[in-house]
């Protein structure tokens, strides 16, 4: 849905949502706030461009879980809750242990999916909150596919970004991607440009 350039407001918040704090006190906090609407705008304008492109239409939703063993719900599932009800809930579940060096490897055993005959057949959506590389929700749409689920989509609400990392590399694309406008709803995140 948008960029976090390392050091920037963006990626200040993509930490800072899931600071450990009271619920009460989560929903006052303006890094949870700025990605509540950023999930609002796109749950009430772009969700229903899922289902077009796709063989058929989402029917359950998940949140990626942290690999680090947080304690309780994510706070991601929360954000998450203004997503289309009609999008059943499906149980997925961190394996735990799992070491630092090897998180961000694509491994579906990373994760466990709760009820396979939830999954079986269905167009699961994957929420996830920070694209580094992937490795994360890449192993969890993967775990849903091994379990039975017939089509799965990433939405990620933001990917971040080391401007300093291979810069000669990426420099036209950055400088693409990364050129001062103002965020709009009118863009649409599944497709690129306008909505189907």
């Amino acid at each position: 849905m948008t960029y976090a350039v390392v050091g920037t407001q963006a990626d200040r918040d993509m930490y800072r949502y899931k600071d450990p704090m009271p619920d009460n006190q989560r929903l006052r906090n303006p890094s949870y706030q700025r990605l509540l609407l950023l999930l609002l705008g796109f749950a009430r304008t772009h969700a229903p461009c899922l289902d077009v492109g796709a063989r058929k239409p989402v029917t359950g939703m998940t949140v990626v879980p942290s690999l680090r063993g947080r304690l309780g719900p994510h706070p991601l599932a929360a954000l998450a809750a203004v997503l289309p009800r009609c999008w059943a809930p499906v149980g997925l579940e961190a394996v735990l242990g799992i070491s630092e060096s090897r998180r961000r490897e694509t491994r579906p055993d990373h994760f466990l999916v709760h009820d396979p005959a939830a999954v079986a057949g269905e167009h699961i959506l994957v929420v996830e909150d920070t694209w580094v590389q992937g490795g994360h929700a890449q192993s969890a749409a993967a775990a849903l596919l091994l379990a039975g689920a017939a089509d799965v989509t990433i939405v990620v609400l933001a990917r971040r970004i080391r401007t300093d990392y291979q810069r000669s590399l990426m420099e036209a694309s950055l400088r693409q991607i990364l050129a001062d406008r103002e965020y709009s709803l009118d863009l649409c995140p599944v497709t690129g440009g306008r909505c189907m």
